[in-house]
């Protein structure tokens, strides 16, 4: 059975939502009181104990955040890696699969500019990237990505969620395309974890990424990498540090054996301010449930979307209801301006070309959704020539 939340009772865990109508997860998830205390922990910690902070602590809380993301898309610990970004996930696995000549990577054009970017920056080793095209800015057909894939594509990488669009991809799908021709699927789902369900054993993918930055409610610095256990011993990245390496601390420089599990493809000292903020955003989202917050999202997007209709805006999102996450793209013809407007108004969104981006989460309210339609009423009939 759901478990019904007291979301007016969640909203006061966040006090930013007492100043503003904050509706701008999708940039950066709120600040929680919980996180803020595990950061001030944190503080406390270095300055009690030091160095030996590491060994009773913080290293501990590393652990914390790889089971917290474990538990939150259906994998094991084993097969969770932390690190900085989404950037080094990327070096660590296209390291690992030593991408040259002749190598093909698919991507598409809806990406977040991080994927493609990345592989595009390897031309000059002769790594040739597909980036398939949209036809309505909306969402990419998957027999147009099933025709990008040929025998020497090693590699499909593409988001779940599309950042500026709200697109729910099905994934599932793209993992069998992928596999039709021994290629491995690498899914960017920070635009999605957190708000959008995932079991990724269900979904067949061999990686998947995330970060705190959005609906985590972790802040920046952190990123979490799950790579399929019986791919992980295949994998031997050449971008490696020495949290990588299974004898970790026997300093020994004439040697790198990898650990043997996902933590092979962790690099150097994370930051360990992010992991305690990290980790209660985790705790939080998996208390609530991603299930429970879909559901509440959905809400709050479905009655963005009719009131947006209803006053004649122009949105670029997906028709489908269940393939639409917690992204309504409004089309403006100075969305920075209209930004600013609603910054005015201690309204907070966000924009990308050509639209103002509108992302609420399970703290806000049908009230928060309301106030926003009507100010964008208000500053289109200000703009408008």
């Amino acid at each position: 059975m759901q478990i019904r939340h007291d979301w007016t009772k969640i909203r006061e865990e966040f006090p930013t939502l007492s100043k503003k109508n904050y509706l701008n997860s999708c940039s950066l998830g709120l600040l929680s009181n919980r996180s803020r205390g595990a950061l001030t922990r944190y503080m406390d910690l270095w300055t009690e104990l030091g160095a030996a902070a590491w060994y009773s602590e913080w290293m501990a809380e590393i652990s914390a955040v790889r089971e917290g993301f474990a538990s939150l898309i259906n994998a094991d610990v084993d097969e969770i890696a932390v690190l900085p970004s989404i950037s080094a996930a990327l070096a660590a696995i296209s390291s690992s699969l030593n991408l040259g000549e002749g190598d093909q990577v698919v991507t598409t054009a809806l990406d977040f500019p991080t994927v493609p970017h990345h592989f595009l920056a390897k031309s000059k080793t002769g790594v040739e990237t597909a980036v398939v095209a949209s036809s309505d800015r909306i969402s990419v057909d998957l027999d147009r990505i099933s025709s990008a894939v040929i025998d020497r594509t090693r590699l499909i990488a593409t988001s779940r969620v599309y950042f500026t669009s709200g697109f729910v991809q099905d994934v599932g799908a793209i993992a069998e395309i992928g596999h039709r021709k021994d290629a491995l699927v690498f899914i960017d789902d920070y635009q999605g974890n957190g708000q959008v369900p995932i079991d990724v054993k269900a979904a067949g993918v061999d990686v998947l990424v995330a970060g705190g930055l959005k609906w985590l409610l972790g802040g920046p610095g952190i990123a979490y990498m799950y790579v399929r256990r019986d791919l992980v011993a295949e994998l031997e990245p050449t971008v490696a540090g020495w949290f990588g390496n299974r004898d970790q601390f026997s300093f020994n420089p004439n040697e790198m054996v990898f650990r043997d599990d996902a933590a092979r493809f962790e690099t150097g000292t994370p930051s360990v301010a992010a992991v305690f903020t990290a980790a209660e955003g985790l705790r939080i989202v998996n208390e609530l449930g991603p299930e429970a917050i879909r559901e509440r999202t959905s809400a709050l997007t479905a009655r963005l979307v009719s009131r947006l209709e209803d006053e004649g805006f122009g949105l670029r999102v997906p028709e489908e209801t269940e393939r639409h996450a917690s992204i309504t793209m409004i089309e403006m013809e100075d969305p920075a301006a209209a930004v600013e407007e609603l910054a005015r108004r201690n309204i907070i969104v966000d924009h990308r070309p050509g639209a103002v981006r509108i992302s609420p989460y399970f703290y806000n309210t049908q009230n928060d959704i309301d106030e926003v339609v009507e100010a964008l009423r208000e500053i289109r009939t200000a703009l408008e020539p």
